[in-house]
This record gives structure tokens, sequence and C-alpha cells, in this order.
């Protein structure tokens, strides 16, 4: 053989070699098995997934259900249980939805077009982002065995993002499952087409999966949180934590192997445990206190306008970020990503004025003469605790009272549906992914904005496909929002979730964890 050529071929066989093991390990490393064990912050308030956008439900019941479409690492629509993108009529009323053929739920019945459309009425009356798509529905039906028609009285740019969102989603049951419980009735049988069945929830101790061997994954690969769904653990473990300095221990110590919503305040102290990684989540939450507009103290826009001018956001983010000015960002926009298309810099806006004299103003022409404002917070989100109690010293200082209310997170997701209940909650505003779809703006969430303003914006934008336009309506909206004020807008948050270093083939990109797709290697 020529010298030459022997060193070519032996160097060719040497790049092949490297290149191989360069990517052996992860192939080799995707093993099935081992129980999978989630420090959460508490109980869920159910695991329906039409009946509640809390972040909890969310985040589990994505693991059992799927939808027709699910979201992309860029924030775009993908099919998960549709076959493709819808076909769209002419006059853009119809869409047909093509679905995928073989799909088993994990009672082992096969998913047909009964189950779909039963589906999407019920997630279609009861679910806050399914009523703002309902609200342009005229008629959803079968057109066979797996071909689904959606009737639209207008025109809507926003048929299939609606059918994506991953929180309070529109989630497949078996049409049994939707005729036994009616749609404010939460639902207690959980089967769905996800890679992971529900095994026993105990309340307090434990909600148990198992892999669906009967899984049928997309082909494509995993994206955000559609694509190729692989479940490598035979079990998931969602462990109830309801303290977060527990948590963080727990997951310290090796009792958990993934510990999520942790204590800003521990972020330095787990980047130095050995086998641990942080990671920061991000986008997050932006922070908001939520006015009941429906009946009470906080229906006086007067007062919601103090509350607002009252507030010294910096101060306060800095506090509940743990002093660490990377995880926590000021900013006025209800676009929560600075590289988002609805991402706005609207000057003037009347954000973290920290204006005493202005506040106590308001108060006057409020009427305010003192009574205690209801205000529930739940030290289980440890982040929400400490932005109410330093809104509490900063609205007393101008002449609030506020009665701080600390509960746990399932009774003040219940108790918030409840306009007798309270006057103002804590909660974060996670990602969206169209404006309309923003549940603080809208009749059919807690709080229950309803400004025929704010809902004919809402509404053009809904209709209008053009960019351009779309996004002048969104600052007329933003405008809008900050005169209304439905919420207060604190600052965006990052979140600090951590995993032992065995825990393979998670995603750190997406806003909310999932576990398919991950291994142990231990």
């Amino acid at each position: 053989m020529n010298g030459r050529k022997s060193w070519w071929i032996l160097g060719t066989l040497a790049i092949v070699l490297l290149s191989v093991v360069s990517v052996a390990p992860d192939a080799a490393a995707q093993k099935k098995g081992g129980v999978l064990k989630v420090g959460n912050l508490g109980e869920p308030p159910t695991l329906d997934a039409h009946w509640t956008t809390a972040t909890i439900t969310e985040v589990i019941t994505n693991h059992i259900y799927e939808g027709l479409y699910s979201i992309d690492a860029k924030a775009q629509p993908i099919p998960m249980l549709a076959e493709g993108m819808p076909t769209v009529s002419k006059d853009s009323l119809t869409y047909t939805f093509k679905l995928r053929s073989g799909i088993k739920f994990h009672n082992g019945k096969e998913m047909t077009s009964a189950d779909v459309v039963a589906s999407l009425n019920r997630w279609g009356a009861q679910s806050t982002y399914g009523k703002n798509l309902y609200a342009r529905v005229a008629e959803v039906r079968a057109v066979d065995k797996l071909t689904v028609d959606m009737q639209l009285k207008e025109k809507t740019a926003t048929v299939v993002i609606a059918l994506a969102i991953p929180n309070n989603f529109a989630a497949i049951y078996p049409k049994e499952i939707i005729d036994k419980f009616k749609p404010a009735e939460k639902a207690t049988e959980w089967i769905g087409t996800g890679p992971f069945k529900l095994v026993e929830w105990k309340p307090d101790r434990h909600i148990k999966m198992a892999r669906f061997d009967d899984y049928k994954p997309r082909s494509e690969p995993a994206s955000g949180y559609g694509g190729k769904k692989v479940a490598y653990v035979d079990e998931l473990l969602w462990i109830p934590v309801p303290d977060a300095a527990t948590r963080v221990a727990q997951i310290e110590t090796g009792e958990v192997d993934f510990a999520d919503d942790l204590d800003l305040n521990a972020y330095e102290r787990l980047k130095k445990v050995a086998g641990v990684q942080p990671i920061v989540a991000k986008p997050y939450y932006w922070l908001v206190a939520v006015f009941n507009k429906k009946e009470g103290l906080m229906t006086n826009q007067k007062l919601r306008q103090a509350w607002q001018a009252t507030l010294d956001i910096e101060p306060i983010m800095k506090t509940v970020a743990g002093g660490h000015a990377e995880l926590y960002r000021m900013d006025s926009s209800l676009a929560f990503a600075e590289n988002s298309l609805w991402h706005t810099k609207l000057q003037g806006l009347p954000w973290n004025e920290h204006n005493r004299d202005k506040a106590k103003r308001l108060l006057r022409e409020a009427g305010y003469r003192g009574e205690p404002i209801r205000f529930m917070t739940t030290q289980e989100y440890k982040w929400m605790y400490d932005f109410a109690l330093l809104s509490k010293q900063q609205l007393e200082d101008v002449g609030f009272t506020i009665d701080l209310q600390v509960v746990d997170w399932a009774t003040l997701v219940k108790r918030r549906n409840n306009p007798k209940e309270y006057d103002a909650f804590t909660t974060g505003i996670g990602a969206f992914y169209d404006p309309t779809q923003h549940v603080y703006l809208g009749p059919n969430w807690p709080g229950w904005t309803d400004e025929p303003e704010i809902n004919r914006l809402l509404g053009e934008m809904a209709g209008e496909s053009d960019y351009k336009k779309r996004y002048a309506l969104w600052e007329q909206t933003t405008r809008l929002f900050y005169e209304k004020v439905p919420v207060a807008r604190y600052g965006d948050l990052f979140g600090l979730r951590a995993m032992r270093k065995h825990v393979k083939g998670f995603d750190t990109k997406p806003e909310r964890p999932r576990f398919y797709n991950v291994w142990l290697e231990k």
C-alpha cells in the first residue's frame, strides 16, 4: 500500500472512530429504568388540565395528557396528536384536523375523533384559553374516525396557538371521561395518551406515574414541549414538599433527584454542592398582585391606581431574588421575554413610580377610609410570600390597611375563584404565545377583568393577521392596562431549580420542566 495513501486511510479511520466515541456515550447512556423523584412545592388543586391555570397542574398533567398541538423551542405550534397542521378553507372559517392513527389511551382504548370533539368542547366550556377561543367557534364535529372540523363564527388568527398552549391546555381525554364529568366539575379519573400514566395519587405523600409502554412517539426530534417523547424512567414520583428550604436540603442530600421552585437565596450555595446542578429558569414569571374586580374594595379603579403608584419595585425584586441581579429584571412590558415579538418599550407608563403623594391623593379620591384589604399569598412559593410582605410594608406606609392572609397554594387557587373570599392575591404570570391569550386581561380568570375597551382591542387583534397592525393594537392595550390596573405589575423574576448530576437528558431551556427524554445514570 502506498505510504501516503495508508496514512490517509488511517487518518480517516481515526476521525470516524473519534466521531463514534463523541456521540456514543450519550446514545448508549439513554437507558430505561429507575425512579425519578421530583420535589415540588405541594399538592396540585387537581389533575384535570381543563380546570385550572395553576402551574403545578400544568407541569404534572403535561406528562399524562397531550393535545392536538404543542409548542416547540421557538414558541411556535407543532403537531402532537394531530397528524400535521390543519387544512384551512378559503374563507378561513373551517379548520380541518387529521388525527394520528393508532394512538392509545392509558386504558387501552384507541383515540378517535369522538374523543377529540368531546374533549375540545369541554375545554372550550371550562378552560380560560378554551373560552377565549370558543367565543369564536360555531361548532366542532367529527367528519370520520380520524378527522375533525372546527367551524368558526368569524375569522381568527389564534386557532392553532390556542390549541397548543401548554397551560390549562386542550388535553384530549377519552369521551367516556368527558361524559362522566361536567366542565365545571373536576375530573377524578385521569386518563390520557401521554408517555406516563397515573398509578396513584396519595395526597401529602406522592403522585406516582409509570411509563406507558404503548405510547407512540412522534418521529420528529424533541423540541420545546413537543416532538419525540420517550419515557426512559420506570416511574416518576412527584413528592409534595411545601417548604422551599426543605426542597433545597433534599436536593443537596440526594433525597430527591430534581427540585423545583427553590429559594433564590440558595443559588450561591447550590453552585458549591458536589453532584448538584443548579438551573436558572429563564423566562419564568413576572410578579403580579391580582385584584378582585367583581366585588369588594378593589372594584374601585382609583384604589388600584393608588396601589400601583405606591410600589417601589426594585428593592422588592432585589429582596425576592436573594440579592442576585442575574435572577430578576426590571421591565414594564406585558410580554415577558425581551426578544418576544410582543415586547414593548413604551415611555411614560405609570410603572415603578413609588410616588407617595400621588398614592395618597388617589386614596382620598377613592374615598378609602382604611378598610382592611384581604391580600392572599402562600409560603409554598417563597417569592410570593416575600413580595407580598414587602408590598404590605410599602402600602401601609401610604395609608392602606393590608390584611395579609397566608394559605397553602391549593387553598389559594380554590379561594381565588370565589369573589367573596379576597380583594387581591399574589401569583406569577408565565410565558404567553399570543397577546389575546393573556389570562388576566379577560373575564374568564380570577380577578375577572371585563373592560370594554380592552375587550374591543383584543377582539380586533384576534381577527387581524397583519403583525404590524396587531402590534399597534397591543401597544394600545398596554397603555389601557396601566390605566385600568387589572393587576399590579412588578418585575420579572427568574426561577431556580436544581437536579442531581446523575439526571441526564433534561432540557434546561423550556420555562416548565418536562421529564420525558430524561434518564438516570447511577
